[in-house]
């Protein structure tokens, strides 16, 4: 029992030590995300307003995606590196379940909708901070565990 307990609080450890931290964005990301518009000078017609912002677009669309095995560090803490480990004992292995599963359980999670094995609350805390494109990622990296 108290290996058990031992093992219980570490890897509660490990989890509070990596949850909700989102990577910070660097100077350099910083910058590639900032549009920059042109002060028009108003007697500038309408279509150089036109392309001014058909030249801003492609970079707002630039953004980055989701890196679904950056994103899966903090999850590896108790599902294992691999996916292959029963979190904490209890839940079933995540590596190889389809995408389309885990990003619903994730968002079940999210909302606190699911609790199968008592550590509802605990995922609900990982989920909590992950946007709908980040759960995509995340799902689509663990199925190829």
């Amino acid at each position: 029992m108290k290996k058990l307990t031992i093992m219980s609080v570490a890897a509660m450890a490990l989890l509070f030590v990596g949850c909700g931290e989102k990577p910070k964005a660097t100077e350099a990301n910083a910058t590639e995300m900032n549009v920059t518009t042109e002060v028009v000078a108003p007697e500038a017609n309408a279509t150089t307003e036109a392309n001014a912002t058909e030249a801003a677009a492609p970079e707002a669309a630039a953004a980055p995606a989701a890196d679904g095995a950056a994103l899966y560090t903090a999850c590896g803490a108790c599902h294992g590196v691999d996916g292959k480990t029963a979190a904490l004992g209890k839940s079933a292995v995540i590596a190889g379940q389809s995408a389309a599963d885990l990003e619903t359980k994730m968002h079940g999670y999210k909302a606190g909708t699911i609790d199968v094995t008592g550590n509802g609350a605990l995922m609900k805390g990982q989920m909590a901070n992950l946007d709908d494109a980040q759960m995509k990622a995340l799902a689509d990296y663990i199925s190829k565990l």
